[in-house]
Parts: structure tokens; sequence; C-alpha cells
């Protein structure tokens, strides 16, 4: 009997999909790995849609306050760092700039009547029983929101919707049977957990050079851009209250506060605007070969350390620039000039000599040692071992498995419920549960609910799932960062 249910219990197991739109009143959350310094700086490219800096900062916030709230609101750096959320957050990302890619091929469209719509439909931006335009911009500014990215944002989580709705899957009355049972269905587990932090293995000098002899081909230099650069300064001009106006009532969705509180940004954005004509007339002028102004030389940059560039916009175009070109103006890091680059010396990438990449090594073959240790240790162990029991659990239980986070805990009882054997091994990151199913039961006390929307979410997901592995073949993913 056990065996049946751990068998079709394969096609319950609900997975967790986080969108990097949610979460609107959770707060922000900053972190260390990704310092660039505009929003409109591009991270990555999937196909032909970029994935930009503000998108992972917001995805990577969302799953912050998602699993604050899991550990009550405990949740540190170091823990988030060991849950790799920096990771999490990009791959949402990517995942739906795949679907975007299939979305466009496929020629959905977004209407602004859409996104309207959604905004005043939205519970979250109501007063007294409606919607309330100053409760949504206040909502967005406390969140450090621009009404611009979140409207952005809104777009493409619509434009997501679409796409899944060409897919649309209807709950078999078997499968409510199954999903039935399953919720009712508790196992008593004994579990041990191995750690790779537990395993102690040498890398011996021989097997770091043998290493490298068999690899060095893939521990390459990042190519690099030898630059010079001139700079057009941004001009101090000033303005009218009436032309100030008129500016705000353009650009309106691009502040996130009234005109009399946006007016330092209105100025320092109209005096940008207009000094861009001035650099402009310079870069004409530079690539002419016609500029008398100071050309800066030297500058060294690099797709993966665009922090250390002098410009804070995205430079992925560097991939395809060649030796003379000249790209036009660029707004400087502290925004008080504009910088026009040329491009003098193309570095081309060079293999790493046994030095620099000796560290590297060395960490890499003990991450893979340690990994394939504590692996043989699991199987030598798994049958005959001694340690903890649990009470009762569900497939829902995973935040009741101690020495486990609740992520990982969720996943090993997933695992449990997807197997066909009562006892085994299940690795998880750096760890490995040793595992066997003490009893079982059925708790009856289990109130009878409607489970179509849990399958339905089961189904799609499952789709969706070979629909990614599908298009990561179509549309190539490019990463300028390093995380």
């Amino acid at each position: 009997m056990i065996s049946w249910m751990q068998e079709n219990r394969k096609y319950l197991v609900v997975t967790l999909w986080i969108s990097a739109f949610a979460f609107i009143g959770a707060g922000f959350v900053g972190w260390g790995s990704y310092q660039y310094g505009s929003k409109a700086t591009s991270i990555a490219k999937v196909g032909s849609v970029d994935i930009k800096l503000s998108e992972l900062q917001m995805a990577y916030s969302n799953l912050y306050a998602y699993y604050n709230q899991m550990f009550g609101g405990k949740l540190d750096q170091e823990i988030a760092k060991e849950l790799k959320l920096e990771e999490s957050a990009f791959n949402i990302l990517k995942r739906e700039a795949l679907l975007l890619n299939l979305a466009e091929e496929f020629g959905l469209k977004v209407l602004d009547q859409e996104i309207a719509d959604n905004i005043i439909k939205n519970e979250s931006f109501f007063n007294n029983g409606k919607f309330d335009r100053n409760q949504y911009e206040l909502i967005l500014k406390n969140n450090r929101i621009s009404l611009k990215d979140y409207e952005h944002r809104l777009a493409k989580s619509i434009l997501i919707s679409k796409i899944r709705e060409l897919f649309p899957a209807t709950p078999t009355n078997f499968e409510k049977e199954l999903f039935s049972s399953v919720l009712t269905l508790k196992d008593k587990i004994e579990y041990k957990i191995l750690s790779i932090e537990d395993i102690n293995v040498s890398i011996s000098d021989n097997e770091i050079s043998a290493f490298w002899e068999l690899n060095k081909n893939k521990f390459l230099t990042e190519q690099e851009f030898k630059i010079s650069f001139i700079e057009t300064n941004i001009a101090d001009r000033n303005y009218s209250d009436a032309e100030q106006q008129e500016f705000y009532n353009t650009n309106g969705l691009k502040y996130e506060s009234s005109f009399e509180d946006s007016r330092n940004d209105i100025l320092k954005d109209m005096r940008e605007r207009d000094s861009k004509r001035d650099a402009m007339r310079d870069y004409l002028s530079f690539k002419k070969g016609e500029y008398n102004g100071s050309i800066q030389q030297s500058q060294i940059l690099s797709l993966n350390n665009l922090v250390l560039s002098t410009v804070d916009e995205d430079l992925s175009e560097l991939k395809i620039a060649k030796i003379n070109d000249i790209f036009k103006p660029q707004i400087s890091k502290d925004r008080s000039a504009f910088l026009t680059i040329r491009i003098d010396e193309i570095i081309q990438p060079r293999e790493k000599t046994f030095d620099e990449v000796k560290n590297d090594i060395e960490i890499e073959l003990k991450a893979q040692k340690s990994k394939e240790a504590i692996l043989n240790m699991a199987k030598e162990t798994y049958t005959n071992f001694s340690g903890k029991q649990t009470e009762f659990l569900s497939v829902a239980d995973g935040s009741k498995i101690e020495g486990l986070f609740p992520q990982d805990g969720s996943e090993f009882l997933s695992s449990i419920f997807t197997t066909g054997t009562n006892k085994g091994f299940i690795p998880l990151g750096s760890k490995v549960v040793l595992y066997k199913i003490i009893e079982q039961m059925i708790d009856n006390n289990q109130q009878e609910q409607d489970l179509s929307t849990q399958i339905l979410e089961v189904k799609e997901r499952v789709f969706e799932d070979n629909l990614i592995k599908k298009l990561e073949y179509y549309y190539p993913v490019q990463t300028y960062f390093k995380g």
C-alpha cells in the first residue's frame, strides 16, 4: 500500500511559483553583489528581451519578503545567501523573459487600457472602497517603485498571463481523487542529515595541475576594451515655472510625487535633456575628427565589469564593437556630464595562467570530491542508520523538519512523495538526507475541499516547466554581470 501511494504521489507535488511582480507593500531589500548605478542597466538578455538591474532588485526584494515571512521575520543576508535568493531571483526573470519571447513571436500585445483596468481593480490601491490615485502613488513611492517601472512590470505580467491562457488545463475526476488522497496521507519519518561541511577532503597539487591541463581552455580572461572619451557637461540652465509644469505634464509617469515635490528632479531632467543636444553635437564632431576639446585616454571596460566603467548605461553593444567605433553620448555615473566613448583597442580573452586559477580550481575540485564523498556515504548508510523521528507529516509540512530550512524541508517531503521506495536518500544542495518511512496513516479529520485550483496549478506548472526547457533551446541567454 505504501509503495502504491508513493508512486502515485508523483502527480501531486505542488511547486511554488513566486512572481517577480508580487508583494507590493512588502518593502524593498537591497543586497551587495550587484553594484550598478542605474536602474536602466541591462544585466542579461534572453532572446530579444533585456533583463534590467531594477527588475532583478525587485525580484530579489520580493523573494526576500516571502522567505522573511516564512522565517518569522528573522531572515538575514547570510541565510538569504545560503538559500541562493539572488540566483533564484535571476532564474525567475529568465523564465519570464523566455515566455515574453514566445509572446512576441505569437504577436501578443498589451493595450494601455488593459494596464489601466488592472490598476484600478487592484484593491491595494483602494480607499473607501474604490481606486484612489493618491493611494496608488503613495504605495509605489513607499516601495521605491516608480510609476513607469510598475506599469512596465504590470504589462509584462499581463502578457505572460495571455501566454498561459493559450494552454488551458482541465482537472479530471481521477486527478481530483488523487489530490484528495494525498492531502489526507501522512508519514512518520526517520531521517538523518549528512552535510558536506562535515566531509574532509584534500586536494594535491598534482590533482590541481592535471585538472588545469585538461580544462585550461575553459579558464579565460574577459574580453576588454581600451577606450577614449569626451565629456559634455550638464549645462546649468534655468527654466520658467510654466516650462517646468509643461515638462511635468508630459512626463508625469516618470515622477513618484506631485509637481511641487518633484521640482528638483524636473529641473535636473530638463537640463539633461537639453545638454544631450549639446552632447550630440560634440559626438558628431568627435566622429568626424573635428573635436577640439579634451579627450580622456586609457579607460578599460569589459562586459562583466561595467560597474567599474565610466558610463552607467547598458553597453551590451560592446560585444559587437570594432576598433574606432564611437558610441552615442551616455550619462555619467554622477550625472554631471554626457560621455562619448571611442574603442581604441580590443583586448581578446586569453587563457589564464596556472597561478591565476589555482585557487579557483582547488575550490572546484574540493566541491566535486566532497559531493562524491557524501553521496557515497549516503549510498553505504541509508539502509541502516539511526536518526531523528518526525510526527506524522503531510506534504505541506516542510517547515517541521528539524535541521532544514523550510524550503529544503518542502523539497525533502516533495521528493519522498514522488518516490516509489520507503527508504532512500535525497540530495539537498550541500546536504544529503537519509530517510525511511516508519508508519503511514490517513487523516480522516482532513476537511474536504475543492481541489480544482490546486490541480490546475500543478498541471500548468508541469506544462510550463517543459515549455521553458524547450524555449531555452531557441532563445539564447547572455549575462553581463557576475553575481
